[in-house]
């Protein structure tokens, strides 16, 4: 994968980037509290199709430095436009997780000229609970006081199913090595700053795919299936055995719903 040049509010932000310069774009925007390189193996299925692929580290993940201030689902949107820029692309078919799925939603309501379509993995529409956000500024402060790992060490084994292998876990714990505590708190607090994208879904105009794990224990299965209901003609695919990330415990079953998807998807227009 090659690096792009990538300037966001004033920092330097990580963008990698696979497959002919020239293809239509899709741009995965990673869980919490992983990073971009989470995303390796479906960047390169993407490639092999035609497709440029490329993926973003958010502040605070990766390579890409903190804010400093809460991290909105807004601003991740932001980011990907600013990515999209770097990219030479006018539009993108964009793949979320979780946190990138949020941000997706966010995208969709800032930027929907830009949106080719969207696969939205183990998310959800609707805000926090007050519960939930109380929740989330507990994490925060915990990461601040302790570091990340006070809250990734509790949180990761709740992300993949009982069932998956233990390499699952530990390839996940690998991907969220690289998150700040600045950026784990950053993250929380805007993500608990999220407005409820209901509203927003009957105006979809795009194709889309809603794909949730069977097993997640972060997103409930009625959360998802209102996702999927509340976008006209979204498709809908649970992974049987998967959790909350179920991009990393059943890969190829992911990319199968990713797939169908980009077939979805025009390709015989160019990007610039």
């Amino acid at each position: 994968m090659n690096t792009v040049p990538l300037r966001f509010e004033g920092r330097d932000a990580h963008l990698r980037a696979l497959g002919d310069a020239g293809a239509k774009t899709v741009l995965f925007l990673h869980p919490f509290p992983l990073d971009g390189s989470c995303w390796s193996d479906l960047v390169v299925r993407t490639a092999r199709t035609g497709f440029r692929a490329a993926a973003v580290d958010a502040p605070g993940f990766g390579l890409t430095t903190a804010f400093g201030r809460p991290c909105t689902m807004d601003d991740l949107a932001r980011l990907a436009a600013a990515a999209l820029d770097a990219l030479g692309a006018k539009t993108a078919t964009l793949v979320g997780c979780s946190m990138g799925g949020y941000a997706v939603l966010a995208f969709h309501r800032l930027f929907p000229h830009r949106l080719d379509g969207a696969a939205l993995l183990c998310t959800k529409a609707s805000a926090d609970t007050p519960e939930a956000k109380e929740k989330r500024e507990e994490q925060a402060r915990a990461a601040l006081e302790r570091g990340p790992e006070a809250v990734t060490a509790t949180l990761l084994p709740k992300l993949v199913s009982p069932s998956s292998p233990r390499d699952v876990l530990d390839l996940a714990r690998s991907f969220a090595r690289s998150a700040s505590a600045q950026g784990v708190a950053d993250a929380l607090r805007g993500m608990a700053l999220r407005p409820d994208s209901t509203p927003d879904l009957p105006r979809w105009q795009v194709p889309a795919a809603v794909v949730a794990g069977q097993h997640d224990q972060v997103i409930p299965a009625s959360e998802m299936d209102a996702l999927a209901r509340g976008i006209r003609g979204a498709s809908h695919a649970v992974i049987e055995g998967a959790g909350h990330f179920a991009f990393l415990e059943k890969p190829a079953e992911t990319w199968a719903a990713i797939e169908t998807l980009l077939g979805r998807i025009d390709q015989s227009v160019p990007r610039r």
